[in-house]
C-alpha cells in the first residue's frame, strides 16, 4: 500500500481511463500543509508569510501558492523575480521579494506589483521613476544587515535610506526586516541581531508614513526559540513543510508534506566479484540481486550543499560509522550499490522479493529535486492535480487551470490506486 492520509492510498494510478504512469514522482500532501499552517498560526499572534523560495522547498511553488491563497494567505515570500514571475504565471497572489532585484528587473517589479527588498539608496530613484511612469505606488521593504553579512543596508545607513524612500513620490515603505544568522544554535547573537533591528524603530518617522510599517525578523528557528522575535510578521518555510531545524516536543504535531517515490525498472542477479556502476566502484562479495531505479544525481539524489572542509570530514566519518540508506521499501532499507549515475541508481534487493514496477521511497534534499520529476498533489487522500513539464494536469492527464481548483474547501484566514502488477511501500 502506498503512503497515505488516514489510510488512503496515494499512488499515481488513476481509477478511470488510461492511467498516467510515472517511473518517479513526488507526492505533496496538501492536507498536511494546511494542518501545519493552522498549527503554526495557533502558536503566534503575528500573521504568517509563507516562504516559497526554492520552488516552495521542492513542493512546486505555483500549485502551493494557489493552494495557500485559497486558504487565506494573501501574500507569499520568494527570493528572486524569476521565482515570483513563475508563480504569477499561474495564480495571482501578493509576492514579497526577500532579495533585491537587479536594476534590469525593476520594470518587471513595477509591472507585476511585486514588493521588492531595498538595500541601498541607489535603487530608490530608478524604482520611483518607473513607478511614476506606470502611475503606480509601489510598496518596498528595507532589508537591514544586523549580522548575517550577506544582504541589507548597514544599520548606520538605515535612516538615510528610509528618508529617501519617504520622499519618493511613488514608493511606500511597507516593512523593515532582517535575517538571522544562527537562530538555531546561537541565541545570544540572535538576540543581538533583534535588538539591533528594533533600535532602528526610533529612527523612523512615527508620523502617518511610519504607522503601517511591518517589522519582521523571525524565521522557522527563531519562531521556535524566540517568541519575542515574532513582531508584526513571521516568515516560515521549513516548519510549514513539516520539518524543524530543532528537536520538538510531542505537542508539535507537524505533518510531513513531501515524499519522493520511484519504481523499480529492472532487476537481475550478479555473481560474486561482479562490478556495479561507473568506475567499478562496487564489487559484489556474494551473489547479489540488484534493482535499478530511474533516480540519480540529475534528479537530486545525494546532492547536498558544499560544507566547510572540517564539516565534510565530520560528515564522512558519521556516514561511515552510522550509514543511513536513502532508499526504503516500508521499513526495509535498500542499500545503493556503486556510484549514483546521472539518472539511475542500483539497489541491493537480495533480501527482498521486490519486482519490476514495485515502488520504493527515496529520501532526498527536497530543494534539490529536479522539476522534471512530476509533483502529484493530494488533498484529503485524493489526487487533485499534477504539475509536470510546466503544465498543470488533472488526474486523467488533461491540462487544467489552477483557478478555483482549491476553492471548494472552507478556507481559514491566516496573514491512485496501485497497478495490479506492482506493490507500493507502506
Amino acid at each position: 500500500m502506498a503512503w497515505g492520509i488516514g489510510g488512503a492510498q496515494l499512488d499515481p494510478q488513476i481509477e478511470e481511463g488510461e492511467p498516467l504512469s510515472f517511473s518517479a514522482w513526488v507526492e505533496v500532501d496538501l492536507s498536511a500543509l494546511e494542518h501545519n499552517l493552522r498549527l503554526l498560526q495557533s502558536r503566534s499572534q503575528a500573521p504568517i508569510l509563507p516562504i516559497l523560495k526554492g520552488d516552495a522547498y521542492g513542493h512546486g511553488a505555483p500549485v502551493v501558492a494557489s493552494f495557500l491563497h485559497s486558504r487565506g494567505c494573501s501574500a507569499v515570500g520568494v527570493s528572486t523575480v524569476e521565482e515570483a514571475l513563475d508563480i504569477l504565471s499561474w495564480t495571482k497572489v501578493g509576492i514579497m521579494l526577500l532579495t533585491p532585484p537587479l536594476p534590469s528587473q525593476f520594470p518587471a517589479v513595477v509591472r507585476h506589483g511585486l514588493t521588492p527588498a531595498v538595500t541601498c539608496p541607489e535603487q530608490v530613484p530608478s524604482l520611483n521613476h518607473l513607478a511614476r511612469l506606470k502611475q503606480k505606488t509601489i510598496p518596498v521593504q528595507i532589508k537591514v544587515d544586523t549580522g548575517l553579512g550577506r544582504l541589507g543596508v548597514a544599520p548606520q545607513g538605515f535612516k538615510d535610506l528610509a528618508e529617501q524612500i519617504r520622499k519618493a513620490s511613488h514608493l511606500h515603505l511597507g516593512g523593515v526586516f532582517t535575517h538571522f544568522a544562527a537562530a538555531a544554535c546561537d541565541r545570544r547573537f540572535t538576540r543581538q541581531q533583534l535588538a539591533c533591528l528594533l533600535s532602528l524603530t526610533e529612527q523612523l518617522d512615527h508620523g502617518s508614513d511610519g504607522k503601517d510599517v511591518a517589522w519582521h525578523a523571525a524565521n522557522s528557528a527563531a519562531f521556535l526559540t524566540m517568541p519575542e522575535s515574532h513582531l508584526d510578521l513571521v516568515r516560515l518555510g521549513t516548519l510549514l513543510y513539516g520539518q524543524s531545524p530543532l528537536p520538538l516536543s510531542q505537542e508539535w504535531t507537524l505533518r510531513e508534506t513531501w515524499r519522493c517515490r520511484a519504481r523499480i525498472i529492472d532487476t537481475r542477479w550478479l555473481p560474486a566479484g561482479h562490478s556495479v556502476g561507473y568506475a567499478r566502484a562496487h564489487r559484489t562479495c556474494r551473489a547479489t540481486r540488484i534493482g535499478v531505479i530511474p533516480i540519480g544525481y540529475a534528479q537530486g539524489l545525494e546532492l547536498e550543499p558544499q560544507a566547510a572542509p572540517w564539516r565534510q570530514i565530520k560528515q564522512a566519518a558519521f556516514r561511515a560509522l552510522f550509514a543511513k540508506e536513502p532508499v526504503h521499501h516500508g521499513r526495509l532499507a535498500l542499500p545503493i550499490l556503486g556510484r549514483i549515475s546521472m539518472g539511475l541508481s542500483c539497489l541491493d534487493l537480495t533480501g527482498s522479493d521486490l519486482q519490476i514496477g514495485d515502488t520504493v521511497s527515496v529520501q532526498m534534499r527536497r530543494t534539490a529535486v529536479s522539476r522534471q520529476v512530476p509533483r502529484l498533489y493530494f488533498l484529503r487522500g485524493r489526487l487533485q492535480c499534477i504539475f509536470w513539464n510546466s503544465r498543470v494536469l488533472d488526474p486523467r492527464g488533461r491540462c487544467i487551470s489552477l483557478e478555483g481548483l482549491f476553492s471548494a474547501g472552507s478556507p481559514r484566514r491566516y496573514g491512485f490506486r496501485p497497478a495490479a502488477h506492482s506493490r507500493s511501500d507502506r
